[in-house]
C-alpha cells in the first residue's frame, strides 16, 4: 500500500484518511491526475483473492488493510463494488464512488445478460485474458496513451485476478447503497453504466468510464467541495 500526504493539515484540524481503489485490473495510476485535499492518500492496489468466492468476501480482505479512523473510501468502477461491500465493515465516513453503480439494479443489460448466459464460467483465466481487448467498447479512451497505460495495468494484474474480477463483478447481487453518507461520480458518456440510472450523480461532461484518469482534476474539485461542505464540518477535534 502507497501512502503520501499531499497536502498537510493544519494542526488544528483532524486528519482524513482517503482510501482509493482502482477499477478492475488497474492499478493506483488510475488516480495519477487527482488533487485531494485534507487528508492522507493511502492506494488500496488489488491483492490476490486467496480463494474469495465473491466480492463480499475479498472486501473483507482489502478491509484488513484501513488501519485508521477518519476514512473516506475512493473507488473507481469495480473499486467503487469493493468500496461499497467494505463500508458495511468498516464504517466510513463517507463512500465516493467514480464511474460506479452502488447495487446491481444500476447494471446495463449487457452485464446482466453475459452474467445470464454464464460465458465466464465456461472459460479459463487465459481464454478471458486473450478477450481482454474488448474492454475497449466500454472504456471510450481519447488517446492512445490512455489506452497503453490502461493495458499495461491489466497485464500487471494478471490473467487469475481478471478471471476472478469478471466473475466477481457479474455475480454480484447487492441492491443496497453503501453503508453512511455516500456519492456518485460520473461521466456523462460512459459506456458501461448510465448516468441514467443513477438518481443524484455528479456528471461530469465528456467524460467516459476512464473518468477517473482523464477527468482527474474535475473529479478531485467535486470530491473536496464535498469533503468542506459535508464532512469537515462534522470531524470531530483531536
Amino acid at each position: 500500500m502507497v501512502e503520501h500526504d499531499k497536502h498537510p493539515m493544519n494542526v488544528d484540524e483532524e486528519i482524513l484518511h482517503y482510501y482509493l481503489i482502482p477499477g478492475m485490473g488497474a492499478d493506483h495510476r488510475l488516480f495519477t491526475n487527482f488533487e485531494l485535499k485534507y487528508g492522507i492518500i493511502h492506494h488500496l492496489d488489488w491483492i490476490p483473492h486467496e480463494g474469495s468466492r465473491n466480492l463480499s468476501e475479498y472486501a473483507a480482505l482489502m478491509s484488513e488493510r484501513v488501519t485508521t479512523k477518519n476514512n473516506i473510501l475512493i473507488g473507481s468502477s469495480m473499486g467503487g463494488m469493493t468500496a461499497v461491500e467494505m463500508s458495511r465493515i468498516i464504517k466510513p465516513l463517507s463512500t465516493i464512488l467514480v464511474s460506479a453503480p452502488t447495487g446491481r439494479h444500476e447494471f446495463p443489460r449487457v452485464l446482466k445478460f453475459v452474467d445470464s448466459i454464464r460465458l465466464h464460467r465456461a472459460l479459463n483465466a487465459k481464454q478471458v485474458s486473450a478477450i481482454s481487448g474488448l474492454a475497449d467498447t466500454f472504456m471510450g479512451f481519447k488517446t492512445p496513451e490512455q489506452k497503453q497505460l490502461f493495458y499495461d495495468m491489466l497485464k500487471k494484474n494478471g490473467p487469475d485476478f481478471l478471471h476472478f474480477s469478471i466473475g466477481a463483478i457479474l455475480g454480484w447481487k447487492n441492491t443496497a447503497p453503501p453503508e453512511g453518507e455516500y456519492i456518485q461520480i460520473i461521466g456523462s458518456l460512459d459506456k458501461l453504466f448510465s448516468p441514467k440510472k443513477i438518481q443524484t450523480p455528479y456528471v461530469i461532461e465528456g467524460g467516459g468510464h476512464f473518468t477517473a484518469f482523464e477527468k482527474g482534476p474535475e473529479v478531485s474539485e467535486i470530491i473536496n467541495k464535498y469533503i468542506e461542505q459535508n464532512i469537515l464540518p462534522n470531524l470531530k477535534r483531536i
